[in-house]
């Protein structure tokens, strides 16, 4: 959410006015994706479509499927980016396809290790357009980014509390009812970089340990042929140093 729209969610509610302090301390940076109608140029961010690689790069394989490609994030391009993230250079991101064993059951699951893998690119210029070794590549949109701020929205990540946190659940979806004028925008992303994670179905934090932080959360999409945990949401964490040190080398997930 921009921050302009929090301070008037909490400085205009009767009962989040007198905990406003509290709940600046519990914002966290994040990056809004907005998936656009453009198709993508270049190095330009994207989900579906072909990624840029190097030339000869190994596209990432496994034993009873494909690796499929993700998403494409060029860093320069985030509007506000937040401090913990590159200035500049090229995430490419690929996912274990699902593939059914002999008996008919799903071999890849998404708390899988390498469920998703990730490459980091300094210098995109040294990149070329590289289609999957394959199958075919679902078509892309241009995706973009802009930081903003974001607050947990379940609650298991409200634990101690200091107010009835279930008064933020339908402002934050929808801001407009509070005033008797309900709005199509959420003050929150349903598509986002860092944040808190944000799911449908799980009854607890995903966040494998404390030194986790979230990566990116991504809802389904028919589009792109997403369909995580039936429809929910992928949540992707990495380790905050490893984050600090451009390393997304080891990356965890969870969907639902």
């Amino acid at each position: 959410m921009k921050l302009d729209d929090f301070e008037q969610l909490v400085t205009t509610h009767p009962v989040l006015a007198s905990h406003a302090e509290f709940l600046r301390g519990m914002l966290k940076p994040c990056v809004r994706i907005q998936v656009t109608d453009q198709l993508p140029r270049d190095a330009q961010s994207r989900f579906g479509g072909i990624p840029l690689l190097p030339p000869g790069f190994a596209w990432p394989q496994h034993e009873v499927g494909v690796y499929r490609f993700l998403a494409q994030i060029d860093f320069s391009e985030i509007a506000n980016r937040p401090e913990s993230l590159p200035e500049a250079g090229l995430l490419v991101l690929f996912y274990a396809e699902y593939a059914p064993d002999s008996d008919g059951e799903e071999e890849i699951f998404w708390g899988d290790e390498g469920y998703v893998k990730a490459a980091f690119f300094e210098d995109p210029a040294m990149l070329v357009a590289t289609p999957p070794p394959r199958g075919k590549a679902v078509p892309g949109r241009r995706i973009l980014l802009t930081g903003e701020w974001d607050l947990p929205r379940h609650s298991d990540l409200r634990k101690d509390w200091p107010l009835d946190s279930e008064v933020l659940d339908g402002l934050l979806e929808d801001p407009g009812a509070m005033y008797g004028k309900p709005s199509s925008d959420a003050l929150l992303p349903t598509d986002y970089l860092l944040g808190y994670p944000s799911y449908y179905s799980l009854g607890y934090d995903p966040t494998p340990g404390p030194q986790w932080v979230s990566l990116l959360t991504l809802h389904s999409h028919d589009a792109f042929e997403w369909c995580w945990h039936d429809g929910d949401k992928l949540m992707v964490f990495i380790e905050q140093d490893r984050l600090a040190a451009r390393d997304f080398g080891a990356l965890q997930c969870d969907a639902g």
